[in-house]
């Protein structure tokens, strides 16, 4: 094996370690991040009623002005609970948490005056881009390259020799000084979910960049339109138009009407669909006159799209179902221990050439 190829695992490791660790913390914790939070939360949790919740979205976008109401997001953990995204003129956005009747279960911010937003949005936040927008996503894009790069030499380093078997690698048991046994089960460890550790890895590194533009993914969009009328139909009227195309299917997200788009976008999950919450199927329904301007089943997407609407799912688990997701955490806790054991392999192996370099000196003293 090559000495260069060591060294720089070693010094990468160690220059980049707390970030990765980091990373592999709150990725941790957010696998089931839905989940959790909502079990957090306090307060109303009744089912959709299509009705009661136009009307208080209604209520609640005529309150908030001259905040906007840019998106609907269904809750991740809830069926039965949504977010209401309201940008100020500042830019800041909050978000309202409320049940399928509009009763109003949280109220807090969602992209500033951190730890504010909770801990789940502040741990996605540092996850994605360190608090630091599109700047803090192509860093942690480099950050994921030189992870996905110390993976693979790792894998190359513990690689078993010709002839040597792979039972006592995979199997190293509990013999030798504290350096050698931090060793063996760094390199077990390492090559027993390394594999899995690349697709997860790479897969995140797909988020921070505009992958899609490179790859000419393109959202379903009626033409241009010259002008410019009031916006006439209300949203219940909108959802209602949706729900009439795809009944009892679940709400995946909904973009409100603007002057650059003048319609709602409202996708709902279908059965197929690889996202847990977030499904593909779009219904376009004009905000001025209410006709149906585009109706795109997800099955009906380009094969590039559904490659690129892979990519989080593969990264987060849901591609596999929950048995996927519990994958995912254990390549977290994976990642946790293997910087816990490379950084003690690196602690014992330095406090062991001090002693001896003491001990030298004492020698060449006596």
């Amino acid at each position: 094996m090559p000495p260069f190829l060591r060294t720089a695992h070693k010094y990468l490791s160690l220059t980049f370690g707390l970030l990765w660790l980091l990373q592999a913390a709150t990725g941790t914790l957010l696998v089931f991040r839905g989940e959790l939070e909502d079990a957090t939360l306090a307060g109303p949790n009744q089912p959709l009623d299509q009705a009661a919740f136009a009307a208080a979205v209604s209520r609640l976008e005529a309150d908030r002005k001259p905040s906007t109401l840019t998106f609907i997001l269904p809750s991740e953990g809830s069926k039965n609970r949504y977010d209401l995204l309201f940008e100020a003129p500042d830019g800041l956005t909050r978000v309202l948490r409320v049940d399928g009747e509009g009763q109003l279960v949280a109220d807090r911010p969602r992209d500033h005056d951190y730890p504010a937003p909770g801990l789940f949005q502040t741990a996605l936040d540092f996850h994605e881009s360190l608090f630091s927008g599109q700047r803090g996503m192509w860093f942690m894009g480099i950050s994921g390259l030189l992870l996905l790069t110390n993976i693979v030499g790792g894998i190359c380093i513990a690689w078993p020799r010709p002839g040597q078997a792979w039972r006592r690698v995979i199997l190293p048991g509990t013999a030798g000084t504290a350096p050698v046994k931090l060793y063996k089960w760094h390199r077990a460890l390492g090559l027993a979910l390394a594999a899995i550790a690349l697709v997860t890895v790479t897969t995140g590194i797909l988020q921070e960049y505009p992958v899609d533009h490179w790859m000419g993914v393109q959202r379903p969009d009626p033409p241009p339109r010259e002008g410019h009328a009031p916006f006439a139909v209300p949203f219940g009227a909108a959802l209602a138009t949706a729900f009439a195309r795809y009944p009892g299917a679940p709400i995946a997200l909904i973009e409100m009407p603007a002057a650059d788009h003048p319609w709602y976008r409202i996708r709902v999950r279908q059965h197929d669909d690889t996202r847990r919450v977030f499904g593909w199927t779009s219904v376009l329904v004009d905000a001025q006159d209410g006709r149906v301007l585009l109706d795109v089943p997800a099955a009906d997407l380009p094969l590039r799209n559904k490659i690129y609407n892979s990519f989080y799912s593969i990264h987060t688990g849901e591609f596999f179902g929950l048995g996927g997701r519990v994958v995912v955490l254990f390549v977290g806790l994976w990642m946790l221990t293997m910087a816990t054991f490379g950084f003690g392999l690196w602690w014992t192996r330095r406090k062991m050439r001090q002693a001896a370099r003491q001990r030298t000196r004492t020698a060449e003293a006596v």
